[in-house]
Formats: C-alpha cells, structure tokens, sequence
C-alpha cells in the first residue's frame, strides 16, 4: 500500500455508497491537508451499471462482479455496503481478506454473527476490518469505546438504536395514531428494511447491541444470546397510558454485565419523560454508557442517513489510511454467558393491558392470580371498550420477571382475555 494513497473500491452504491463517494469527492483536499494521504475511488460495483443515482461513477471503473475487485490487485480497501444479500457480502470480505484488502463495511447483521470470524482471519493476513457505520450512523460510538473509553471498566450500557422504530413510537404519540398506520407510512417514506422484521422485530437492534457489547466488555461475540422483542404489538392506548403516568415507551436496547454475566435485551420498555432517553424523538439515535471512571456519558445522533453513515465510512478510510487502527475486540477473551430467559434476580415495576371479555367476575379471578404469584398491584383502572369487553390498565409495584411471566401464563389458561396482555417493564434510566 502507497503510505500517500489509498486506493478504494466501493460495492453497493445505494444511499450510502452514494454518499461515501460524493464526501470522498467533497473532502479530498481537506482529508489530504489534515492527513497528508489521499483517498481515491479507483472501482465500483453495483447490481445495475444503468440505474440513475445521485453521483456520477463515470469516472471510476466498473467492474459487475464484486468478488473480481476483491481480487483486484490495484485496490488497497473494499468498502462493502450490499447488505447480506445471499451470502455475497460474506464472499466479499472473506476473499477481500484472503487477497490481503482492508474492509470498511456497514453489515451488522453479518458482523453480528461472524464478526469474530471475519477479525481472526483480518489479524491473520495483516489488515484491518472496520465497521464504524454499522452502529447508530454517525455516532462515532465504535471509536468511543476502542479509544476513549479503553481505561474505563464499562458495567452497562443503553440507548435507542433502531431510527425506524423511534420514528413510528414518535409519530404514534404526536399525531395520535395507531401502530399499523405509521408503520404503512413508514414503509412508504423507505425507513423499513425490505424485511420488515428486522426493524419492529428489534432483530436490528440487537444485532447492533451484541456488536457493542464485546466492545464495550470484551466478551465474545453472541448475537443468538440477546433477548428481543419488538413493537408491532404495541398501541397507541398503551402509548397515551404511559404518558398519563409520566412515561414513554421506547425501543430499548441495554446490555449490563456483572458477576461474569452478561445480559443483553432489546425490547419496549417504559422510560421518564425526564430522562434523555425518552427525550430523542424520530430517527434519532442515542446510547449511554456507564464507566468506573467516567460515570455516566451519553451520545446522541442521527442513526441512518446518507451523510452521516458516509461520515462514519470515510472516517473508518482514514484510520486505515494513517494507520490509525487496531483490533475492534469482536474476538473478546471473556466468555459470553448471556442469559435468554427471565432468571434474574432483579425485581422491576410492569405496565400491563389486558382485553378481558365483559363477565362478571374476570377482575377479581385475574387479580387472584397475580397476587398468587405475589403480585402487588399499585395502580389499575378499567375502560369501555366496543363489543362487549372491557379494557383493563394496570401498573405493578416491583416484582420479579419469572414470577410474572408464569402469572400471564396461568391467567391466559383462564380464558379471560380476548388476546394476550401487553406486559412492558417501566425501567429507570
């Protein structure tokens, strides 16, 4: 590699392939008078060479296989920005690798799963492997944590980390509408990924999360090991309840490590309208991070976006450049002892909403049963609702998960409730 230049092909060139070029291009004197380096876009790749884009790519060399370029001896660095799409992103890297190319990506969800796979082998061939753009879009949360919070001992960190979801939970309490009309909204505006799953599932957010967690504790690498829950089950009477009583309900994702366990969760939870995290609204990102030295630090962002995501890729591009750039710890040396179930010792507060059927009697047997299993109810209030039943809001004072879980279960085997309760856990961030 030219110590004065660096030679970059990029794959994909949708919103954010787009973007790198056109900052690359915006950028080239001032990257080359702050570092003494230039970046220069030598090929691209894309599905479609006649498809209409935001930037010209005239001047760059088109090459329709994107495993070519990996091999292509005049390029220095492979910024892959394709998704995972049919196991070719995976292709892309391992044989970029293997021809001895550094690789700049924005693939969570496959860095989520092989990310380990991916460093071992980048360690082994003598390059770097970089995905800033990967996580939260323009926070620099990757640096963050490889460098200015290496001294300190992180316990927890927590934040809002899936725009799509934020925009819809945002949009449902400001405009008053329920979960499947913004949703439709939101896919029109192109904020949903072609599965949709992948954002209200929180597939996306714990993707993300199981990235910064064996960065943030050095353990290992264990996507599969993050509980997730979703949203698309929310509505906007829970929404409007929460605020009654001094909350929001977000998309949270939180990852606390202690005693040699990690726990990492992605679901609703219940915040104070005080704290910052419930203060971020649309496609905003943010993440707390609590350190022995530091206490607690809070960043926050624009999550997605051309310009942004961009930053953070031509960012990553100049570390490679200036060799600026160490291990990202994807192979951390504590083992990853996640739980996926309920086991833990901690006791919290619950939002719950049950749709009961409109007989006599169904109160006093669903209170019999929480309090059965040691439930205290601290607030609870009853609402008509069409076709003969009845709505019922109720808040619990702390109590443990697993204890509750087996209460839903048993009061669903009563066959009281015309569909299954939403249970949201109100956590004090």
């Amino acid at each position: 590699m030219n110590k004065s230049k660096l030679n970059v092909a990029v794959i994909g060139l949708g919103t954010v392939g787009s973007g790198v070029i056109k900052l690359l291009r915006k950028q080239k004197n001032n990257i080359k008078k702050r570092t003494g380096i230039e970046l220069k876009v030598v090929a691209v790749s894309a599905k479609n060479i006649r498809k209409q884009r935001s930037v010209d790519i005239s001047p760059f060399r088109w090459i329709a296989s994107p495993l070519t370029i990996a091999k292509d001896p005049d390029v220095d660095v492979i910024v892959e920005l394709i998704g995972d799409m049919d196991n070719t992103a995976r292709k892309i890297i391992i044989e970029a690798i293997n021809n001895g190319k550094h690789v700049v990506t924005a693939n969570k969800s496959l860095l989520a799963k092989e990310g380990s796979v991916f460093e071992e082998l980048a360690k082994e061939k003598g390059v770097f492997l970089r995905y800033e753009a990967a996580v939260a879009g323009g926070i620099p949360i990757i640096k963050v944590l490889q460098d200015s919070l290496i001294v300190n001992k992180i316990s927890k960190l927590y934040g809002v980390i899936n725009g799509t979801c934020n925009f819809i939970l945002t949009k449902m309490e400001s405009e008053e509408r329920e979960y499947q009309d913004v949703f439709s909204e939101a896919k029109q505006l192109g904020y949903v990924e072609s599965d949709p799953r992948l954002d209200i599932g929180g597939i996306d957010s714990a993707h993300k999360l199981a990235l910064l967690s064996c960065l943030a504790f050095g353990t290992s690498l264990n996507f599969k090991a993050v509980k997730t829950e979703g949203i698309d089950h929310l509505s906007i009477e829970d929404i409007q309840e929460a605020d009654l009583i001094g909350y929001k309900i977000k998309l949270l994702a939180i990852a606390e490590y202690s005693r040699n366990m990690l726990k990492q969760e992605v679901s609703p939870k219940l915040i104070r309208k005080s704290s910052p995290i419930a203060q971020v609204n649309g496609s905003t990102n943010i993440i707390a991070i609590e350190g022995e030295e530091i206490g607690t630090t809070v960043f926050s962002g624009p999550g997605a976006g051309m310009g942004p995501t961009a930053s953070s890729v031509v960012s990553d591009l100049v570390a490679i450049a200036s060799r600026k750039t160490k291990s990202t710890f994807l192979n951390g040396d504590k083992k990853n002892d996640s739980k996926s179930d309920d086991s833990v010792s901690k006791k919290s507060s619950f939002y719950l909403r049950f749709i009961l059927k409109d007989k006599p009697g169904v109160i006093a047997r669903l209170s019999g049963k929480l309090g059965s299993f040691g439930i205290s109810i601290n607030q609870m209030k009853q609402k008509p609702h069409p076709k003969q039943k009845a709505t019922l809001i109720m808040t619990t004072h702390k109590t443990l998960r697993t204890n509750l879980n087996k209460a839903l279960t048993d009061i669903m085997k009563l066959k009281i409730c015309e569909q299954r309760p939403v249970c949201i856990e109100i956590q004090e961030v």
